[in-house]
């Protein structure tokens, strides 16, 4: 299949998967004016903790099952049916014992500010994980290997709406403070994955089998958890640091302003994915194909796109934080905003890497790489806490982030592939120059005026040129 024939699929799956799950968000955005009204940086910090220390194990919830999940189904396009049960029900039965784990991780470590809720938040936090969290797995795994980006997308939409209601109902209304995002997100969850219940279990008959041979769930096991690090990292470059802060018994205020440029990171964070998600599919098939060419095109798209977008909201986040906060005290976190999302760069630059990997079930590899940017993130965050405060998260994670996305390409099964190489020092370069002007420019209306018109052009002349790419 020529990517001239795809590029259609891609762009439609594309605007899907990042569009249209982005609209909710949008709106939760322009209702942060007002909801910050009722917010304060405390309950920020409070959510961002607490977040923190479930992220801490949050990464085992699947055991990195998702990546034998992808292989099968590509490998195995007639047999992957029984082995997606037999891992199906082997997660239903994990996920009781990673529920009590992570149970007694929040009984531990809630906040004191937050001791009255605790209860509350252990609830609304394992519910819905518990009983249809294995489900969603499967269900979104099925539609986006099948490139059938709709019901994906329906599902999120919705879900996100519901969080925002009732996230504003909660807080505006009944002042209930961080509590209303954790009675929000709960609702969003357990509508996403228990709408998945009937399509996986009647429709594609992907129903749990109990009695799963352990010999597959073994080999399963073998090629996914090198790859839990992977997913971990996460948490190690997100969450740990918000975890040091605590320990460090820096104020939940002052991390609060770090949770606030995470929150607004993390939409951006899931345009990204989205992108991803309709990437993929291409991706893998094309390792499949073995078209060098092709995996380059799109990864040199994915990389300009993600580029530009990053550095965009980098200078114009002084605007950003002034308009959509009305807390004076988050909005003077926009410099630290600017260095924390400047580290996004990475994202494509690793995702483009990481499908080789797990294509060829390198996960070792991917251990390495995951391991080595979680323990440089954690031991920036102990060392340099101590004497920068806040500032020492957002240095940690970004040299742990450039590590994370640039480091795979370096390693000898990739190197020997040379018609598989991006030119990554080049990327790497532009990274860095960028990430130091938006901070010179931040202050400058008509500098970035101008760039912004610039960039502009430059991402339309990409586009034109790769058009011709796909065409011919």
């Amino acid at each position: 299949m020529k990517l001239a024939g795809n590029i259609n699929t891609i762009i439609k799956n594309g605007a899907l998967f990042t569009i249209a799950p982005f609209l909710p968000k949008i709106i939760n955005v322009f209702l942060l004016p007002i909801m910050t009204r009722y917010l304060t940086d405390v309950d920020f910090g409070i959510a961002g903790t607490i977040s923190a220390y479930t992220g801490a194990i949050g990464a085992f919830s699947t055991l990195g099952l998702q990546v034998v999940l992808q292989n099968s189904f590509f490998k195995t396009p007639i047999e992957y049916k029984d082995i997606w049960r037999q891992i199906y029900g082997f997660l239903k039965c994990w996920m009781i014992l990673f529920a009590l784990m992570q149970s007694i991780i929040l009984f531990l470590f809630i906040p004191e500010e937050a001791e009255e809720n605790k209860w509350m938040i252990i609830f609304l936090s394992q519910f819905s994980t518990v009983l249809f969290g294995p489900t969603g797995t499967i269900g979104n795994a099925y539609y986006i290997y099948t490139k059938k980006s709709v019901p994906v997308v329906w599902r999120s939409v919705t879900a996100s709406v519901l969080t925002i209601i009732i996230d504003f109902i909660l807080i505006v209304y009944l002042r209930l403070g961080y509590l209303g995002w954790y009675i929000g997100t709960f609702a969003g969850s357990f509508f996403t994955n228990a709408s998945y219940w009937y399509v996986v279990n009647r429709n594609l008959q992907l129903y749990p089998d109990y009695k799963f041979q352990w010999q597959v769930i073994k080999h399963s096991l073998s090629v996914a958890l090198p790859t839990v690090p992977h997913y971990y990292t996460t948490f190690l470059l997100e969450g740990s640091g918000r975890l040091v802060l605590d320990r460090y018994n820096i104020s939940q205020a002052q991390i609060g302003k770090i949770s606030i440029s995470q929150q607004m990171g993390d939409i951006f964070n899931h345009a990204i994915q989205g992108c991803n998600n309709a990437i993929s599919p291409f991706q893998m098939e094309a390792l499949r194909e073995n078209n060098s060419k092709r995996i380059n095109t799109i990864a040199t798209l994915f990389a300009a796109l993600v580029f530009s977008a990053v550095f965009m909201l980098a200078i114009w986040s002084k605007e950003l934080f002034y308009f959509l906060l009305s807390n004076e005290s988050l909005q003077s976190s926009y410099n630290y905003f600017i260095l924390y999302i400047m580290a996004f760069c990475y994202r494509p630059m690793y995702l483009t890497v990481s499908y080789y990997y797990f294509f060829y079930e390198r996960t070792k590899q991917l251990l390495f790489i995951s391991f080595t940017s979680g323990f440089i993130a954690i031991f920036l965050y102990i060392i340099l806490t101590p004497f920068w405060g806040v500032w020492s998260f957002l240095i940690g994670h970004y040299i742990s982030c450039v590590f994370y996305g640039y480091s795979g390409y370096f390693f000898k099964g990739y190197r020997e592939k040379e018609s598989n190489r991006l030119r990554v020092i080049w990327f790497l370069f532009i990274q860095l120059f960028l990430t130091v002007i938006a901070f010179y420019i931040v202050e400058f209306l008509w500098v970035k005026s101008l760039l912004t018109l610039f960039f502009i052009i430059i991402v339309g002349f990409i586009f034109f040129k790769f058009r011709h790419v796909f065409k011919g």
